[in-house]
């Protein structure tokens, strides 16, 4: 298998994976939305509410604010000694304290949660929670926990993520001279991947796998059939969206030892199956 980036940033990350299967590329990206651990809200006691929200919306949009996580030092709770009744090596605590003695209204932010792990805080410190009014006041306690998204999504350690094939489009421009007018591509292909500086003869963009989505339109409608567009079997374009709960590095890392643990249980238990036999 080989890695390619074609681009990465603090939330953007984009490969090209040649050499691995549809089911293995799959594989992956499920494992990637659902079974690597994320740090999230789980519980939050309201002590004092003058806002607008009820309780339990306020305590769902709280909830979803993404906190960055750290894996190396929280737990599972399903996995910790105190099995899950909340210690610190599985739980964060945060609160959040505001009173508005302005005239105007006031916006409560996720930067208003104070952490008691300076970790473990709010990716964005800007994300709005509730507005109070004048004389009003926001109090609650709230506790974070590692989870998986197979249970509820605000354990998601990723925004999107998904593939596609890796387009691979041959096209013959000695074909083109036998046209009387202008390329008909220049009008059919919506992602613009033909140079027309040349008012007769188009070329294909150097990099015109990065937008191609196989619609195949150029194709179908070329009159002189000088267009095949096709895919590399086994490539593939991966793309992994962020809102920063976890570094892409160890996004990827966790998907594999999670992948080759689930293969090792797998084998564990064929094997005891076939002793039984």
């Amino acid at each position: 298998m080989e890695l390619e980036v074609i681009e990465k940033n603090k939330y953007n990350l984009a490969l090209i994976i040649r050499g691995i299967s549809l089911e293995m590329i799959n594989a992956l990206r499920r494992i990637i939305l659902s079974w690597i651990p994320a740090m999230a809200i789980d519980e939050v006691i309201i002590l004092k509410n003058d806002s607008p929200l009820y309780d339990e919306i306020l305590a769902h949009r709280i909830g979803l604010i993404p906190l960055k996580t750290d894996l190396d030092t929280y737990k599972l709770p399903s996995d910790c000694e105190c099995g899950g009744f909340g210690c610190p090596s599985c739980q964060v605590s945060l609160t959040c304290e505001v009173v508005n003695d302005s005239k105007n209204n006031l916006i409560i932010y996720s930067g208003d949660l104070k952490s008691s792990d300076p970790n473990i805080v709010p990716v964005n410190p800007n994300i709005p929670i509730v507005k109070i009014g004048n004389g009003a006041s926001l109090i609650f306690e709230a506790y974070a926990t590692l989870g998986r998204s197979r249970k509820h999504v605000k354990w998601q350690p990723v925004s999107n993520i998904f593939f596609r094939y890796l387009p691979n489009i041959t096209f013959e421009s000695e074909k083109c001279s036998s046209c009387p007018d202008k390329c008909i591509v220049s009008r059919m292909c919506p992602e613009s991947l033909y140079d027309f500086s040349d008012e007769k003869i188009p070329k294909l963009e150097k990099n015109y796998w990065n937008s191609c989505t196989l619609c195949k339109a150029c194709e179908r409608n070329c009159p002189e059939k000088a267009i095949k567009v096709d895919w590399e079997k086994d490539n593939y374009l991966f793309f992994i969206e962020s809102d920063g709960v976890l570094p892409f590095n160890t996004i990827l890392k966790k998907a594999f030892e999670i992948f080759f643990a689930e293969i090792d249980e797998f084998v564990e238990k064929l094997e005891q199956v076939e002793i039984q036999e």
